[in-house]
């Protein structure tokens, strides 16, 4: 029988909707002191926090004062938080420009392990997780499938703005960027993707030069 004066081993609690969608990279809701002792196992370099409001030590010291004492850099990509509506009628709280500054960030290996998340872990995670695997060739079935599993619905608009989801995006140097974007596809695939250009970090090169 254990002693009355064991120490009992701290709770690991990930966030709701928690999950790990590529090495080194999480997604889930808005994370509580519940859930510290959780995430400080997976030694994350970056969070990304997809908000109305940057999470300061006013408004938020728990989670600022834990992601400081942890060295973990708290990017704030702010969304619409105007869009009341739910259900069929729910718009589309962030933008195309903001989602391609968050796979900018996701696919530079300085910034992994990386966690995303919004306030509940739903529909804007959702929507940039979408995106993400638009990148990767997923076909739209395997996107909106992913997307139901954690936002429950999927609606006209969340739709459109996927498949609408066409853009330019900087990519880190070869040493520099995650080895799972594209294991295992041909330069010739990546060089033709159907709704994205590539340009590099790389100032060696022309803006515009791909270099695999």
């Amino acid at each position: 029988m254990p002693s009355s004066h064991q120490r009992i081993p701290e709770a690991f609690i990930p966030p709701i909707k928690f999950s790990k969608i590529q090495s080194n990279v999480f997604r889930g809701a808005y994370p509580r002191p519940i859930n510290y002792p959780y995430i400080k196992t997976l030694h994350l370099k970056t969070m990304i926090a997809l908000m109305p409001d940057e999470i300061t030590m006013e408004n938020d010291p728990s989670l600022y004062s834990f992601c400081s004492k942890n060295n973990i850099n708290l990017i704030h990509i702010e969304i619409n938080n105007s869009t009341k509506d739910k259900g069929k009628k729910r718009g589309i709280p962030i933008e195309q420009e903001q989602v391609l500054k968050i796979l900018e960030i996701v696919l530079d290996k300085d910034n992994d392990p990386t966690f995303i998340f919004c306030v509940n872990g739903g529909q804007i995670t959702s929507l940039v997780i979408a995106c993400l695997r638009k990148l990767q060739f997923w076909s739209s079935v395997s996107i909106y499938n992913e997307f139901v599993n954690y936002s429950s619905t999927i609606n006209h608009n969340d739709r459109i703005f996927i498949e609408n989801f066409k853009a330019k995006l900087k990519l880190p140097r070869n040493d520099k960027r995650v080895d799972w974007i594209w294991n295992g596809l041909s330069s010739k695939m990546i060089e033709t993707h159907p709704n994205m250009k590539f340009i590099k970090y790389d100032t060696e090169l022309k803006e515009d030069a791909i270099k695999f």
